[in-house]
C-alpha cells in the first residue's frame, strides 16, 4: 500500500513529503511521488518546458524528480519510494491517479510554489480535497511540525459521515487515539444542550476500539446570526487550548473548512493553518 504525494519541487511540497515519509516508515507504507508538468502545477515556465521538449527527449522535470526523490529517500533509506512524471492539469489528473493504484491517501502541503499566490489555502490543494476519491492529508508549512499522533480533533456536527472518517483514519494510521471532539455552536443555544447532545454522540466515537479516551472541545460563535466567518476563530482558539495533532474532517464539513482557509487578508493573522488536516474521502 502507497500514501501517494504530489510535488511541484517546492521547499513546501518537500516538507509535506517528509511528513508522508514518517507516516510510511511508522505504518509500514510506500510512498509513490508524482509530478504534472503545466505551468499551474510545475516549477517551470511552460516555454522552459517547451525548450526542454525542443532540446532533448528527457524532460527537465525528469531530471528534478529524480533528484527530488533522491534527496528524501536519503533522508529516508528504508522506505521504498516509487516516481514518475505525467502531463495535465493537477486537480483533474491526480484524482484519476489515485483511483488507479493501491494508494491509502494522498499527502500534500497547503501551498507550493504558487504561494505567493495563495498564500492560505492553495487553491490546488482545496480542489483535490473536493475531488479525491481517497482520503487527504494537508500539512502546513512548518518547518518542525511533528508525526507522532496522540489526539485528533474530529469536527462534529453529529453527522454519520463523522465516524466514516474516524474509520479512515484508523484504518490508515493503525494505532490507538485519543479524540476531542470540536462543536461549535450558536449563542442563543444553551450549553448544557449542547454539551449533553455531544456527550451522547460521544457514545458513537468510544465504540471505536481505537480510540482510548474523548473530550469535548465546544464554544459558542461569536455573534448570534452564527456569521460564517466567526466559526473559524472560534475552532483556531479552541484547537490552540489543547494538544491536537491532527484535524479530521468528513466530506459534509469540506465546503466549511474551506472558509478557514481563504485568501483573507483579514484572517491571516490568526487562521494560518497550524496542524495537519485529515479529510475523508469524496464518494
Amino acid at each position: 500500500m502507497k500514501i501517494l504525494v504530489p510535488t511541484d519541487f517546492s521547499e513546501n511540497a518537500f516538507l509535506a513529503a517528509r511528513y508522508a515519509a514518517e507516516i510510511a516508515k511508522k505504518h509500514q507504507y510506500s510512498l509513490h511521488v508524482i509530478h504534472f508538468y503545466t505551468a499551474v502545477s510545475s516549477g517551470f515556465e511552460e516555454n522552459e518546458l517547451e525548450t526542454e521538449r525542443d532540446q532533448s527527449p528527457i524532460l527537465k522535470a525528469d531530471i528534478t524528480i529524480k533528484e527530488w526523490v533522491q534527496k528524501l529517500q536519503a533522508l529516508y533509506p528504508n522506505i521504498l519510494i516509487s516516481y514518475h512524471n505525467d502531463r495535465g492539469l493537477l486537480e483533474e489528473a491526480l484524482p484519476k491517479e489515485a483511483k488507479k493504484k493501491d494508494y491509502v491517501a494522498i499527502a500534500m502541503g497547503t501551498t507550493g510554489a504558487s504561494a505567493n499566490k495563495n498564500i492560505f489555502w492553495g487553491s490546488n490543494t482545496a480542489l483535490i480535497v473536493a475531488k479525491s476519491p481517497i482520503p487527504v492529508i494537508v500539512i502546513p508549512n512548518i518547518e518542525h511540525i511533528t508525526p507522532a499522533i496522540e489526539k485528533v480533533g474530529l469536527l462534529t456536527n453529529f453527522k454519520q459521515e463523522e465516524l466514516t472518517t474516524l474509520q479512515e483514519f484508523v484504518h490508515i494510521f493503525h494505532q490507538e487515539i485519543d479524540v476531542a471532539l470540536i462543536h461549535v455552536y450558536k449563542e442563543s443555544e444553551k450549553e448544557t444542550s449542547v454539551d449533553n447532545r455531544l456527550a451522547s454522540w460521544a457514545f458513537n466515537i468510544e465504540e471505536f476500539s481505537a480510540v482510548r479516551k474523548t473530550n469535548k472541545l465546544i464554544a459558542p460563535t461569536l455573534k448570534d446570526d452564527k456569521d460564517q466567518d466567526t466559526i473559524p476563530e472560534v475552532i483556531s482558539k479552541l484547537i490552540d487550548s489543547q494538544h491536537v495533532d491532527i484535524i479530521l474532517v468528513s466530506k459534509t464539513r469540506k465546503t466549511f473548512f474551506e472558509r478557514l482557509f481563504t485568501p483573507s487578508v483579514s484572517k491571516a493573522m490568526t487562521l494560518r493553518l497550524q496542524k495537519p488536516a485529515f479529510f475523508g474521502k469524496t464518494i
